[in-house]
């Protein structure tokens, strides 16, 4: 069923999401996405044809785009997500696994003012934080950043050289840019079982602004089956490559044998780093990292602290 929504336009935001037998937490996400006060958004669900009655919970919603039919190959969640994002109609997209669920009301609402406001910006994140399987709250990722939010827009790259910290896959992106990086279901693609560490190595290199907002934008469920245990090898190879192609593209940068070039979000190059400016990232780099090795010693040491 395709709708329109406020006064006979198409909705600005997309949210897609991917699942296979998800029933339990379903419903939960759905109406973490529909407690938004922000409304003019899509919900577009592709399930992998599922049989525990995930369909059955579909049908309640009539507001919700969905299919079901079973993918093939040997890595479903992404052709999913490719899937789910062709029906996509919104000018901003967020993939939502159906085992999250969004935490703040209004994550939406302030997620798009920022990129509605700011044409530098490319995609708007927050923190997130674990849920068990029986709805328990458990540790924030980076909690730190509620206090200390992490540099934004251009201040962004040496801290990303410094620290390799990846965007959270629920963050708020420009559809074209989605659709231009996020990684295919291609054998050739090395991140194909990481996508979220691709999408986000191109982004940085290419040059596009990332803007934090600090606040704990949503939930993940632990659970057992999760992809990270199902695919644990391969993911872990991509992070290890990862980690070693941000070290390659900071090396490359720093010594002046890459060219920098920061993008607005509809990709027009609004400042070329130039050869003098290296020595000021060199210090940034530099700095980042010693704060971020004070604050583990300190943090270890806390740990053995007796009351």
């Amino acid at each position: 069923m395709v709708s329109k929504v406020e006064n006979n336009t198409y909705p600005k935001l997309s949210i897609i999401s991917f699942c296979l037998n998800s029933g339990k937490y379903l419903r939960e996400t759905i109406e973490s996405v529909l407690q938004q006060t922000y409304k003019n958004f899509e919900i577009i669900v592709k399930d992998g044809g599922s049989t525990d009655g995930t369909l059955d919970i579909l049908r309640e919603y009539p507001q919700i785009r969905w299919v079901s039919e079973k993918e093939g190959g040997d890595n479903p969640i992404l052709d999913a997500i490719w899937q789910a994002f062709s029906m996509v109609r919104g000018e901003y997209v967020v993939y939502l696994a159906v085992s999250d669920g969004i935490f703040d009301p209004n994550w939406f609402k302030r997620a798009v003012a920022v990129l509605d406001s700011d044409r530098q910006v490319s995609w708007v994140w927050g923190i997130n934080q674990s849920k068990t399987e029986d709805g328990h709250l458990g540790e924030v990722s980076w909690q730190e950043y509620l206090r200390n939010p992490p540099p934004q827009k251009m201040d962004w790259l040496p801290f990303w050289f410094a620290l390799q910290h990846g965007q959270e896959t629920n963050a708020v992106f420009r559809r074209h840019l989605f659709e231009q990086y996020f990684p295919q279901n291609d054998p050739k693609e090395q991140y194909r079982f990481n996508p979220t560490m691709g999408f986000n190595i191109q982004l940085n290199k290419m040059g596009y602004l990332p803007y934090f907002l600090p606040i704990i934008s949503f939930y993940g469920y632990t659970h057992k089956d999760q992809r990270q245990e199902t695919y644990h090898d391969v993911i872990s190879a991509a992070a290890a490559l990862y980690r070693k192609q941000v070290f390659q593209y900071r090396d490359d940068f720093l010594f002046g044998r890459v060219t920098h070039r920061f993008r607005d979000g509809f990709s027009n190059i609004i400042h070329e780093v130039r050869r003098d400016e290296l020595k000021y990232y060199w210090k940034k780099v530099i700095t980042y990292r010693i704060k971020y090795n004070l604050r583990r010693k300190l943090l270890k040491a806390a740990e053995h602290i007796v009351y």
